[in-house]
């Protein structure tokens, strides 16, 4: 019996669930649904899950602002599937999107996470931690939640794609909490740096040719990788600059 996961049918948000609620819920407590019907991914956009896509969002305690949480969380989703299929070898690209590269030797989107954090004095210090992973998917099912999965740099691409024993959605989210436990200590107490290392040896983008919607203008330069606070860095010809978000394209 795992106390610490509420286990819904149907919703039309995890994350909205658990912002709603924060003042009733644990740190580690994990709201999961098999059937997502009103999601969304970073920058309002819509996200819609079909069978076969863990969809959770896990509630942590984070008292001091936090900003590597996304990448931290990401960080999560790869030591969770590698437990479990240690055969594979997941990356990542900024901020926290988690990719496998498929059988035609392309990356493909594995999972995505949106990190929200609660508001008001009941929510104050708590952040939502939201993971879509695509385990056996039915995109033939539902060909509009294949559009809305395919994102701005990789195509989707599913757990059953690479393995033929793809893990039990409940054995992925014991390591999903374990793991971002893990990380909400390492940040409160300041280790940043014991993950820093890590997520950079998984960096997909750093050194490839790309294009960044920043601050309402497009960059265009080379992946530098992260720095030291997380940001993603960007060579250009003028010189390197430095951001705490935007959208991806490759160039």
């Amino acid at each position: 019996m795992r106390a610490w996961l509420i286990d819904l049918e149907t919703c039309p948000s995890t994350n909205t669930w658990a912002l709603e609620r924060i003042d009733a819920l644990a740190h580690g407590a994990c709201i999961w649904t098999r059937q997502q019907t009103a999601g969304r991914g970073r920058n309002g956009s819509l996200w819609v899950a079909p069978a076969g896509v863990l969809t959770a969002s896990f509630v942590l305690h984070l008292p001091a602002s936090t900003p590597q949480i996304a990448l931290a969380a990401g960080l999560a989703v790869v030591h969770a599937v590698e437990d479990r299929c240690p055969h594979l070898r997941v990356g990542l690209k900024w901020p926290n999107d988690c990719v496998l590269t498929t059988s035609a030797g392309q990356p493909g989107k594995l999972a995505g996470i949106l990190c929200e954090r609660a508001t008001g004095p009941a929510g104050r210090g708590h952040v939502v931690v939201g993971i879509g992973l695509n385990c056996d998917p039915c995109w033939n099912d539902n060909p509009e939640s294949l559009r809305l999965a395919i994102g701005r740099t990789y195509p989707p691409t599913s757990l059953a794609e690479h393995t033929p024993d793809v893990p039990d959605m409940r054995d992925l989210l014991d390591g999903l909490r374990r793991y971002l436990l893990e990380a909400a200590g390492l940040l409160q107490a300041d280790h940043w740096h014991t993950i820093i290392d890590s997520w950079r040896e998984r960096d997909v983008l750093r050194g490839k040719r790309i294009s960044v919607a920043s601050g309402g203008e497009t960059l265009h330069g080379h992946a530098g990788g992260i720095d030291d606070h997380g940001r993603l860095t960007l060579n250009q010809a003028t010189g390197t600059v430095a951001l705490t978000s935007g959208s991806i394209t490759l160039s």
